[in-house]
């Protein structure tokens, strides 16, 4: 099979890396870590990473998978959007590549707080105030890497979405989203990076244009029409 043969197949499969990326990170980063991890109250978050162990490591596990998933989502959606602007594609790439293996490294902290309060080498050499103290660090700075990431995940997305505002062969509306939704997640970024008041339900128009997209894809695909004629005029 090739790509210019069967641009829609090349549209589902990117869909599907997506959908599956966007369930594995809400489950990941949102859930478990909304459920196990409260900063400012680190006494309640080791008793929750031991009573909830094996959720964290589900937890670790779905955050795994997106890391795996993004590259080969990037390349698929590099090959689908090529013909638009080959340049511009590349730099989506590199973008997304960089963001996920920033976002890779991070795991380290995301696991580490897990180990600091159930190993037990920590439990006979620090009392729990200092096991707490311990363990925030890494909760923090999991929480800058990933916004770091965010940076250029950010990136993808503009790029991505001026891409297909740019094509003939997927709706100009999603295109349009995923450029806001790049813009979101600088805003985000930096409002932690500047200890600014944070921006209610910012990330939530991120979700909603993502979403949009990896649906569109998986579901819709592209007008293959549409892309041969763009793919033979690039």
């Amino acid at each position: 099979m090739t790509f210019t043969q069967h641009p829609g197949a090349l549209a589902r499969i990117a869909g599907a890396f997506y959908l599956i990326i966007f369930a594995c990170a809400v489950f990941a980063y949102m859930y478990v870590r909304g459920q196990v991890i409260f900063p400012q109250d680190m006494a309640r978050t080791a008793t929750n990473l031991v009573a909830h162990e094996h959720l964290y490591r589900w937890g670790f596990s779905a955050a795994v998978v997106v890391v795996i998933s993004n590259l080969p989502m990037g390349v698929f959606l590099f090959e689908l959007l090529k013909v638009v602007n080959p340049r511009l594609a590349l730099l989506a790439l590199v973008s997304i590549t960089i963001s996920t293996t920033i976002e890779a490294v991070n795991l380290f902290n995301y696991i580490q707080p897990l180990f600091v309060v159930t190993l037990p080498e920590y439990a006979r050499a620090f009392n729990p105030a200092e096991l707490q103290a311990l363990a925030r660090g890494p909760i923090r700075l999991f929480g800058y890497a990933f916004s770091v990431s965010l940076t250029f995940f950010g990136v993808f997305c503009t790029l991505t979405g001026y891409l297909i505002y740019r094509s003939k062969f997927l709706p100009r509306i999603i295109g349009a989203l995923m450029m806001a939704a790049g813009v979101c997640y600088w805003i985000d970024s930096f409002v932690l990076f500047l200890a600014l008041p944070e921006v209610p339900y910012l990330l939530r128009f991120t979700f909603v244009s993502e979403l949009s997209l990896a649906l569109w894809l998986a579901l819709a695909g592209v007008n293959e029409e549409k892309w041969r004629q763009q793919a033979a005029g690039a």
